[in-house]
């Protein structure tokens, strides 16, 4: 959201999607759109992620989960700045940044052909890698007070033996159980 913000796409849309949580057979039409009676269920025209995005950023979380049989499709799209909407044969120009995630080794998955070298290139432009939580330990407790009070509406301070224990903690599932773990005390 921040790259997005700071940009000069920012007055424009950014769309967001979990790869994880996309069904391996309606992918291609969330992502490209479809015409209606392109396939069952498929009762209107739908303009898909990266129309919907164009002019903007489609930020795409956990690319690492997308199916090997879309990823033709997507780095063709990123190549050639147009979709082709599932159920046509006419392409749609897009204008669509794409900002991606993953919590997986993709250079591994590379080689594992798991994941298309071309399509890693394509999208390795500008790398950012975010080391987990238990190696930022001078985040901990700036996070933790931040989440805490978001969710008690107020500003809060962490005692000694709270600030201890979060220290103490080896946060395995990162920033978002610092962040639950924060709720939950709250609660």
């Amino acid at each position: 959201q921040l790259i997005h913000r700071w940009s000069p796409r920012e007055s424009n849309p950014i769309v967001t999607t979990n790869c994880a949580g996309l069904s391996e057979t309606l992918i291609e039409s969330e992502l490209f759109g479809h015409k209606k009676g392109a396939f069952t269920g498929a009762t209107e025209d739908r303009a898909g992620l990266f129309r919907t995005a164009s002019g903007g950023s489609l930020f795409l979380d956990e690319i690492g989960e997308m199916p090997l049989q879309m990823q033709p499709k997507l780095l063709r799209a990123l190549e050639t700045n147009q979709v082709t909407p599932v159920g046509s044969d006419r392409p749609v120009d897009v204008n669509t940044r794409l900002i991606a995630a993953t919590n997986r080794n993709l250079i591994d998955e590379v080689k594992e052909g798991i994941f298309r070298e071309d399509l890693f290139y394509r999208l390795n432009v500008v790398e950012l890698i975010v080391p987990p939580l238990s190696e930022r330990r001078e985040d901990m407790l700036p996070l933790a007070k931040h989440f805490a009070s978001r969710f008690a509406n107020r500003q809060v301070r962490l005692s000694p033996q709270a600030s201890q224990a979060i220290l103490a903690h080896s946060w395995t599932g990162n920033v978002r159980e610092l962040r639950n773990a924060m709720q939950r005390a709250c609660l």
